[in-house]
């Protein structure tokens, strides 16, 4: 009679491992092998990248965004934006939220870029933080409004009972205020979309771009 193995098994409803065969987008990946487990089964699992093909440990390696999105017939998942796309080949740990936040592997590491945009046009949308029905902190938004000569409105919304709504709005010029924004310095809990908008009165800075800094800890 063969002995036991004495390598433990991860219980396969806590985590899941799977090799990438397509990618999609920033925020869409397939992994075929794991498809059938049924819709929406993994939504809310952390994307952990255990591996990449190329075996070096750059980004976005040990990155683990919110899986908010799973199609069953394809192994389809959609998830939170890596700071780099995957790649095909990269393994994955998808792993149970429960399971994510024990190991203490779900915070995100701080995202960086910037935006341009038509600002005086119309209000333009800077960046998305979070994701619908997903449970984050959000310790610090930080934007930099430097290229910008008028007055400057930044605005938030996020879904309150299921009809997006304006939570904030604050008017700011680059002299007075600027030319860096600390609009979130202290810790919230969201668990929708927060939408961070601009508004500029100058046709001058339509164009330009704005830069942010955030912060992000899944729950």
């Amino acid at each position: 009679m063969a002995a036991p193995s004495s390598v433990s098994r991860t219980r396969t409803d806590l985590a899941y491992f799977g090799v990438v065969t397509q990618v999609i987008s920033n925020t869409q990946f397939v992994i075929a092998g794991l498809a059938g487990l049924g819709n929406g089964a993994l939504v809310g699992y952390a994307a952990y990248v255990l591996a990449k093909r190329d075996g070096t440990t750059t980004a976005p390696h040990a990155e683990q965004p919110a899986v908010t999105a799973y199609v069953s017939a394809s192994g389809t998942f959609t998830h939170v934006a890596y700071t780099v796309p995957l790649a095909v080949g990269d393994q994955l740990l998808l792993l149970h939220p429960t399971l994510a936040t024990i190991m203490n592997i779900r915070g995100l590491p701080p995202v960086t870029g910037s935006t341009p945009g038509n600002w005086q046009a119309a209000e333009a949308d800077i960046i998305s933080i979070g994701a619908d029905n997903i449970r984050n902190k959000l310790h610090s938004l930080v934007l930099d409004i430097n290229a910008l000569v008028g007055t400057v409105t930044i605005r938030l919304y996020m879904q309150v009972n299921g009809v997006e709504r304006r939570v904030y709005q604050q008017t700011f010029t680059v002299a007075a205020d600027g030319p860096g924004l600390w609009i979130v310095n202290g810790t919230i809990g969201i668990h929708e979309v927060l939408r961070v908008t601009a508004q500029s009165n100058n046709a001058a800075d339509n164009g330009q771009a704005i830069a942010y800094d955030y912060l992000l800890e899944a729950m």
